[in-house]
């Protein structure tokens, strides 16, 4: 089975932007439970660094979720 994370990475930064879309799944994924997760704050966090451009949305994800990028 493949490593989810891979998966999910290819998936967000193939074209090497992170769009609105991209951002909005990761909202939901994210903040379904009501928990952020170390693994899932890491997470978004790499796509932040990893990626050559995004929209603004991933920024204010990032300062939701309370984290640095």
């Amino acid at each position: 089975m493949a490593d989810w994370r891979s998966v999910a990475k290819a998936a967000i930064l193939g074209d090497g932007h992170v769009s609105q879309k991209e951002v909005d799944v990761l909202r939901k994924a994210i903040l379904e439970d009501g928990h952020i997760s170390k693994s899932e704050a890491a997470f978004v966090l790499e796509i932040k660094q990893e990626a050559k451009t995004s929209v603004q949305a991933l920024d204010e994800l990032i300062a939701e979720l309370g984290l640095e990028a």
